[in-house]
């Protein structure tokens, strides 16, 4: 029976050992370990019908990843995915690790940033009345009308806490230096990206009209409810009392006064303030276009109506 040669079989050993270390050594020699940053999409999965994320979540993260400069050569961020998974049935505030999936042998040594915090909301929808703005003054010896639109109010969807606060749409039309009707469709907004209108654009139409005489009118308070139980509306005042009209001859001469907006004084035990529009009629401007109110509101029984009044219990101004 053969003999086993631990002297020979050794050194060949040996020389396996140290062939392979310099293998290593040349190795990392000639093609060592580097960095590389790649900004990636990120991702989220998991988020339920019927919800939806706000909360300034990024668009992207950067990862860096370590390999050798072959392997990191033609490395593109497509090569990874970074993904935030919603859990199932969670709402309010949440705080995700970032996932990121790599290609074989990459090692991710930093994923910046790997928590995100956002908010899950639940999708709610409401109708909202549209205001249209003008911007600039018509040619010299022409005003503006009040502008018609259509449609007057819009849908608004999105987040709950959002929309619970959204009164009202606007868009903005130009009439500077304009000195014919001016007919555009505009964008409306509510100022929030989380939220979308249906429609997105109503028609707007501006009556642009030659100069008439102005007519001074005066304001009168539209109060609606009634204060606390012991209460009574002592008094109401606007300022300006009165307002400027302009407009066609045959509008104008109907008109003996402008009420504004409704105000409401329900549950009322102190003075209201508030500043309110007018309930302008259609091809008529008024100036100034808001007048703040003043409801006086005092404890005791309320004195009764003079003689000749009807029982109108509407406050004067």
């Amino acid at each position: 029976m053969a003999q086993f040669n631990w002297r020979n079989n050794s050194l060949m050993l040996l020389s396996l050992l140290l062939a392979f270390a310099l293998w290593l050594y040349v190795s990392n020699e000639q093609n060592p370990l580097r960095d590389k940053v790649l900004t990636i999409e990120l991702e989220q999965t998991g988020l339920e019908q019927g919800l939806i994320v706000t909360g300034g979540v990024p668009d992207s993260v950067t990862v860096k990843v370590q390999g050798n400069r072959s392997q990191l050569a033609n490395l593109v961020p497509a090569d990874f995915r970074a993904v935030v998974n919603i859990p199932a049935g969670k709402t309010g505030d949440l705080t995700l690790p970032v996932q990121v999936s790599t290609p074989t042998g990459m090692r991710v040594t930093q994923v910046t940033p790997d928590m995100v915090s956002m908010f899950i909301d639940t999708v709610t929808e409401k109708e909202v009345a549209v205001a249209v703005s003008l911007r600039g003054e018509p040619g010299q010896g022409f005003t503006a009308l009040a502008p018609f639109y259509q449609p007057n109010t819009v849908v608004a969807r999105g987040p709950s806490r959002v929309i619970s606060g959204i009164k009202q749409a606007t868009a903005l039309i130009d009439i500077q230096g304009v000195v014919k009707d001016v007919e555009q469709s505009l964008q409306v907004s509510v100022g929030n990206s989380d939220i979308t209108l249906s429609p997105a654009t109503v028609k707007v139409v501006v009556p642009i009209v030659a100069m008439v005489p102005a007519k001074t009118v005066p304001v009168l308070i539209a109060v609606t409810g009634s204060p606390a139980e012991g209460y009574y509306v002592k008094s109401s005042v606007s300022d300006p009392a009165t307002v400027q009209l302009s407009g066609q001859p045959e509008a104008l001469s109907t008109i003996t006064s402008i009420k504004t907006e409704a105000v409401d004084i329900t549950g009322a035990d102190k003075n209201i303030t508030r500043e309110v529009g007018l309930a302008v009629p259609q091809g008529v401007s008024v100036q100034p276009g808001r007048v703040k109110v003043q409801v006086e509101v005092v404890k005791g029984e309320a004195p009764p109506p003079p003689p000749g009044d009807g029982g109108d219990t509407t406050p004067k101004t």
